[in-house]
């Protein structure tokens, strides 16, 4: 081959190489699009379906948990309601308690009965006292000593004061509720037995006191005139009767237990019987109260008029 003839044939063969890959080269990119540009679509279809459907997700979650907060709020609403309601239920009306307690004690507005005090030391009888008393409203209380040895004495309450008359003297004697009338009985034990007048009642807890189911309650004195200044008082959960009691003075000092222990039909009313004051400081040392022929009476006001000491 002559040298032009080799000068045309590469001047030729060259572009027509350069024209060759080219082609293929654009080809190749057209075909590395065409291969990624579905891969890429594919993978953004993929990503989108997902993105479409998690609001909708979230959106349900978050309304489950919306309905689930708004449900427990609703239950705890109702649990403390109803835990309210039987709290309320459950708790006694102390006052009302107190003054059905004390119809066993007191059986009308205006009576009299008999009250025996029997006084113990050591386990063996000491002494027994008798008196009679007369009793109207909360306020007005006349006792008239009945053993021969008391003769002639007689005692008034009227509200919160309380007198004593003696036989050897002319004008009655103030005394205190509190002072000692016979064996651990205080006057006021006798001649102050409406404690819903004395005493303002809370309830503190149910208790058992051997087989009886009781509620307990805290009385504190609201009448000057008051034997004692707190009670706690045990009444059956079943009637309200009264079942046992402890007495404690101003210092706090717990002086004196009482049982309640009898209780009897008198005039178609049960009446307490029969009670024992146990002496808390000196422990050897115990009282029991037996009252009989309680009766309704008309009593006159003037048997309580603190002026007349002539009728002794």
């Amino acid at each position: 081959m002559s040298r032009q003839s080799a000068l045309q044939f590469n001047s030729i063969s060259i572009p027509n190489f350069a024209a060759c890959a080219r082609p293929s080269a654009e080809g190749t990119k057209r075909q590395g699009t065409t291969s990624v540009v579905p891969k890429k679509s594919q993978q953004n279809t993929r990503a989108s379906a997902p993105a479409g459907n998690f609001p909708s997700s979230r959106s349900r979650v978050r309304n489950i948990n919306w309905s689930l907060r708004v449900f427990l709020l609703i239950v705890t609403v109702a649990f403390l309601i109803a835990w309210a309601a039987i709290g309320h239920a459950a708790t006694p009306d102390a006052e009302a308690l107190l003054k059905r307690s004390d119809s066993y004690r007191n059986g009308w507005p205006a009576y009299v009965l008999r009250v025996k005090i029997t006084n113990f030391e050591s386990g063996k009888s000491d002494e027994e006292s008798l008196y009679e008393v007369s009793q109207k409203g909360t306020d007005k209380t006349y006792v008239e000593f009945l053993s021969p040895r008391d003769k002639g004495r007689h005692l008034l309450m009227l509200g919160d004061d309380m007198w004593i008359y003696l036989p050897d003297t002319s004008r009655p004697v103030r005394i205190t509720p509190l002072e000692r009338l016979s064996g651990d009985a205080s006057n006021g034990d006798v001649a102050r037995t409406n404690y819903a007048v004395d005493y303002t009642p809370t309830y503190i807890r149910n208790e058992k006191v051997g087989k009886e189911d009781c509620y307990v309650l805290n009385l504190t004195a609201k009448r000057k005139g008051a034997t004692y200044q707190r009670i706690l008082y045990w009444v059956r959960v079943e009637d309200a009767r009264p079942v046992r009691a402890e007495f404690y003075l101003t210092s706090g000092k717990h002086i004196k237990s009482a049982t309640f222990d009898e209780f009897a039909n008198s005039n178609g009313r049960l009446l307490l019987r029969r009670l024992t004051l146990y002496d808390e400081i000196r422990h050897n040392s115990h009282s029991v109260l037996e009252y009989s022929n309680m009766t309704p009476r008309n009593l006159p006001d003037k048997l309580f008029y603190q002026g007349r000491s002539d009728r002794f």
